[in-house]
């Protein structure tokens, strides 16, 4: 090969490396055939794969890191004025509250960056097939080396991830085009984005729309940067064709009219904006459907896996311990890297069906994104069926895992017997300890994992607040034996009712004699009614609907039926909790109109 051929294809190379990828570089998932401002990016390089697979922006939800770059030119005329700054941070920050207000089940929060970074290129002259060189540039004075600027954009991307500790991250270049005609690059680009990231790219006033109208334009392609497909005729984007971590189709495309018509940012990006319209199918594309409307949308829709040790045995005090190893199972992607952004938020065990108890997390585990855990297991001599589960921070729990253990080397279980009243009318409570003589400590708490609670010198009866809220509580107990060993919790139900029942009586109008009764408590039920004849001190009987007062002793003697005598009537229910008096009524007699046949 001559040196002039081979030097003209290393031309061909050196261009096709600069060159954004396009539609017929990818081969799977299926080609997308972009047009206008969706591009395809390639892959991140192996040495950002290999460890986690995760992508720089894979889908809109958790907490996702923005740095916006401006790049200024070294002895060129587009500088950034302090004002332009703050106009571009104030822009760049409305179109990712837009997105916040749009998707509620997204849990998602911005953490955004702004750098003016030096580069010795005018961006504003470049076009996108040369914008290899200006970001390149710009990436380096950043730091981020590379063997091609997009290699340098994934790893700008990782580097804040890591750096600030969020799901993802993205890059947003805003290239400074004040005094430009147009506020077009070259090639008449004036935004763009590529699919699921790594970077997009805008000018300063974003071509016609303005500098004031940078956020719509910001948040359109934002969309792209997390899976979305524009949906304008021009973009020539069919409703079959899919995108996105759930490889959803475009189902509202203008391109033949074969979209749901809706109104969405995909589509026009001004009145969508100042409206907050996104269609379906474009919140689909970026992660945002929820297909079993369970309250959490199918990219956090995930299950904690558990895995557990072999049980080994303490050698300082021969109780067993529990330990093993827990991740998040991420939402299955059919062509993307599959991925959980979720993390385990705790594990828990229970001892033959009783407290569900927290064990401690470790830290990381081996296998990647799991979470290490152990704890030692506060049993004594004995054989025991032990249940594991994890949880994640959305609240969906694992499969329950489960080890029998014996233990014989620790000695006998103490005879624990703490109480509660089963109802009660007072959020003060006393708590009856009944523990064996020579118990060091206990602790009492209305949360199962004791987080706030202190261990007490022991004594036979203790207080507990409890939550002031009425229904059923839970107060939890645990010791500390006269040689310090810990014991499982105790769980100690109570029923809070502070409600006084409320009723009415009324005389039969049939039997003047007989009462007839309504109640009604929300806590717990009636158990009493007292009667109070003319003021007198009330006679309290059973609860019953309907009361003859003549058979009552005491009643009948000091009460004539018929006449004016007041009576009145209270209720009170199983806490103990008693109304005011209710005055008896006297029910209008039945009054029956003749049947007139003609």
């Amino acid at each position: 090969m001559s040196m002039r051929v081979l030097a003209a294809a290393l031309a061909i190379c050196i261009l096709l490396a600069l060159a954004p990828h396009r539609a017929g570089a990818q081969i799977q998932p299926p080609a997308i055939v972009q047009h206008e401002d969706a591009l395809i990016p390639p892959p991140p390089p192996p040495s950002l794969t290999d460890t986690g697979s995760r992508g720089p922006s894979q889908y809109m939800a958790g907490r996702v890191a923005v740095r916006v770059v401006l790049p200024e030119s070294v002895g060129h005329s587009e500088d950034w004025s302090a004002e332009q700054i703050d106009q571009v941070r104030t822009q760049i920050q409305a179109g990712l509250d837009w997105w916040a207000a749009r998707m509620p089940l997204a849990r998602l929060s911005f953490t955004l960056r702004l750098e003016v970074v030096p580069s010795d290129y005018e961006p504003i002259e470049y076009g996108v097939t040369d914008e290899g060189r200006w970001i390149s540039d710009t990436l380096g004075h950043l730091g981020f080396p590379g063997a091609n600027y997009f290699d340098q954009a994934y790893a700008a991307d990782a580097a804040l991830r890591d750096m600030l500790g969020t799901d993802w991250a993205t890059t947003i270049f805003v290239v400074n085009s004040s005094g430009r005609s147009g506020g077009v690059f070259p090639d008449g680009h004036f935004a763009y984005a590529y699919i699921n990231g790594p970077f997009m790219v805008l000018t300063s006033d974003v071509g016609g729309y303005g500098h004031d109208q940078l956020a719509p334009v910001a948040a359109h392609e934002f969309a792209h940067i997390f899976g979305a497909l524009d949906q304008y005729a021009a973009a020539h984007v069919d409703c079959a064709q899919t995108s996105g971590y759930l490889n959803m189709p475009t189902r509202n495309s203008a391109y033949n009219g074969c979209g749901t018509h809706l109104p969405s940012i995909m589509i026009e990006i001004l009145d969508s904006f100042s409206h907050g319209q996104i269609d379906p199918s474009a919140l689909a594309q970026i992660g945002y459907l929820d297909s079993d409307a369970d309250g959490i949308i199918d990219p956090l829709d995930t299950l904690p896996q558990l895995t557990l040790d072999p049980t080994r045995i303490s050698e300082s005090d021969g109780r067993p311990i529990l330990s093993g190893a827990s991740y998040d199972l991420g939402f299955p992607s059919p062509y993307q890297p599959t991925v959980s952004i979720n993390t385990i938020s705790m594990v828990e065990y229970r001892v033959d069906g009783g407290v569900w108890q927290p064990i401690t997390i470790k830290g990381t585990a081996a296998e990647v994104g799991a979470s290490a855990f152990a704890g030692e297991l506060p049993l004594y001599d004995g054989d025991y069926s032990v249940e594991v589960r994890a949880r994640n921070n959305v609240g969906s729990e694992s499969r329950i895992s489960g080890q029998h253990i014996s233990v014989s080397q620790v000695g006998s279980r103490p005879d624990y017997r703490p109480s509660v009243p089963a109802i009660t009318a007072d959020a003060e409570v006393r708590v009856q300890l009944g523990a064996p003589e020579g118990t060091q400590a206990v602790q009492i708490s209305r949360d199962p994992s004791f987080s706030a609670a202190t261990w007490a010198t022991y004594m036979p009866e203790m207080p507990v607040s409890l939550s002031g809220c009425d229904g059923k509580q839970t107060v939890y107990v645990r010791y500390r034996d006269s040689a310090g060993r810990e014991s499982l919790a105790f769980a100690l139900n109570i029923q809070l009712d502070t409600t006084p029942p409320t009723g009415s009586a009324s005389r039969d109008p049939n039997d003047p004699g007989r009462l007839i009764i309504q109640a009604q408590d929300v806590g717990t039920s009636v158990t009493e009614i007292g009667l109070m004849i003319d003021g007198a001190i009330p006679l309290w009987l059973p609860f019953q609907t309907n009361l003859q007062l003549d058979t009552i002793s005491g009643i009948a003697s000091s009460l004539s039926l018929g006449n004016a005598t007041p009576m009145s009537i209270l209720f009170r229910d199983a806490a103990g909790n008693t109304s005011a008096p209710q005055a008896v009524t006297s029910a209008a007699f039945a009054v029956y109109l003749p049947l007139v046949v003609r």
